[in-house]
């Protein structure tokens, strides 16, 4: 009903991050930029922030979409886990078998992990999403992961997307070593009214829609 009342040849606006959807902003472009320059340079840690909506995942989809690397990647999106079951999580992601409980265990069979991927030549990329939700003894956790180094390069890179709790969360002083570790922040900010215009249309045309001007210049305005 939707699609054919506004003469769709799909939804236009769906919540969904959809790297066909993605429109490039000027913000959205200086926050890739900064993404591409981490992952191709190998830098460590990226922290991505902004509004919810703001487009950080559809971002992080659209540069995993763009880049034509060999990545081993690894999601994270429930943040709420106990600081003690983090690296546990982080190795399902990677399907890695973790069947110990000591933590310096489970560091040593990730580090191998990390190893064989660096002699196949295979980058290993570990995105948290929601990282605002991320307790400062599991930020502690994820800290360490960043100890393990071949000899000239990273062996894990980590992207951390959040809201803007997060910007302020990093400049705890219990989290000052965590901070030192970040190579590139960006924080998005919101569309101008010029490119609210510019993207309602990219989406409408995207979506095939036979009529571009479904949308008043009051309603843009609103927007």
């Amino acid at each position: 009903m939707y699609e054919a009342f506004y003469g769709l040849k799909e939804k236009a606006f769906n919540l969904n991050p959809d790297p066909e959807y993605f429109y490039m902003s000027r913000e959205h472009e200086n926050a890739y930029v900064h993404l591409e320059y981490a992952i191709r340079e190998s830098k460590g840690f990226a922290v991505i922030t902004g509004e919810v909506g703001s487009g950080k995942t559809t971002l992080i989809n659209y540069l995993l979409y763009k880049l034509k690397l060999d990545i081993n990647i690894g999601l994270i999106t429930n943040t709420h886990i106990p600081a003690s079951q983090f690296l546990k999580a982080i190795c399902r992601e990677f399907e890695i078998d973790v069947d110990v409980r000591e933590k310096v265990d489970i560091m040593e069979i990730f580090q191998n992990f990390l190893l064989e991927r660096y002699a196949q030549n295979e980058r290993v990329l570990l995105i948290i999403d929601e990282a605002q939700n991320i307790s400062p003894e599991a930020m502690e956790e994820i800290r360490m992961l960043s100890n393990l180094e071949a000899e000239k390069s990273h062996l894990i890179q980590i992207i951390l997307i959040g809201q803007p709790e997060l910007k302020y969360k990093l400049q705890r002083n219990d989290l000052k070593q965590f901070a030192q570790r970040v190579s590139s922040h960006y924080h998005i900010n919101g569309l101008n009214q010029v490119e609210v215009n510019n993207y309602i249309r990219f989406r409408l045309k995207v979506g095939e829609a036979k009529n571009p001007d479904i949308f008043k210049k009051d309603a843009i305005e609103l927007i």
